[in-house]
């Protein structure tokens, strides 16, 4: 074999070495987390395209507010957390804000943060909207939460606790439900 074959065998031998030590490096942490949201009763007649994240634990994070400023997750000490990671691009995640929008004006011991996971926002959708969004255009949140279907909705105490974590359509009297407990754990 000359050089040029060898250099090419050992570089794609370290590549594919270090693709499967990724993997299980991934697959390790998320069965390594604590298992959470057994406990939590919503009402029967959710979608069934509705999915239950399972492991998913606190962890800090920034992302951007309308005026382009750094927002830490870990600022919300002072309350239950609601976040509701969405794109603008997928029907169910317009339904799912549109679904909060309003109906987080009866929960003021909760802070919702609706995370638009693109760095694009419909004007008609933004004019339309009472409640703030905010921007993980760097894709922070949804890698640091194992998030890979949107919307995702992620329940967190006061004590940073992760209450429940869902992916899917839901409907507005599983999202009360889910206020109501999480209003409860405060």
């Amino acid at each position: 074999m000359d050089k040029k074959s060898i250099v090419i065998l050992i570089v794609s031998i370290l590549f594919l070495v270090v693709a499967v030590g990724f993997y299980f490096l991934v697959n390790s942490a998320v069965e390594s987390k604590e298992e959470v949201g057994k406990e939590f009763v919503l009402p029967e007649e959710e979608p069934s395209n509705t999915k239950d994240l399972e492991n998913i634990t606190y962890v800090d994070f920034s992302f951007e507010n309308n005026e382009g400023n750094l927002v830490k997750l870990s600022e919300s000490k002072d309350k239950a957390t609601m976040i509701l990671f969405w794109n603008p691009d997928n029907k169910d995640s317009v339904e799912v804000l549109k679904k909060i929008d309003g109906l987080n004006e009866n929960y003021e011991n909760i802070n919702f943060y609706m995370i638009n996971t693109t760095e694009k926002m419909p004007k008609e959708l933004e004019d339309s909207l009472t409640i703030d969004v905010y921007y993980d255009s760097l894709k922070e949140g949804i890698s640091k939460f194992y998030i890979t279907e949107q919307p995702a909705m992620i329940y967190i105490q006061k004590n940073n606790e992760v209450l429940h974590a869902k992916t899917g359509l839901t409907t507005t009297d599983a999202l009360e439900a889910n206020f109501d407990i999480l209003s409860e754990n405060f």
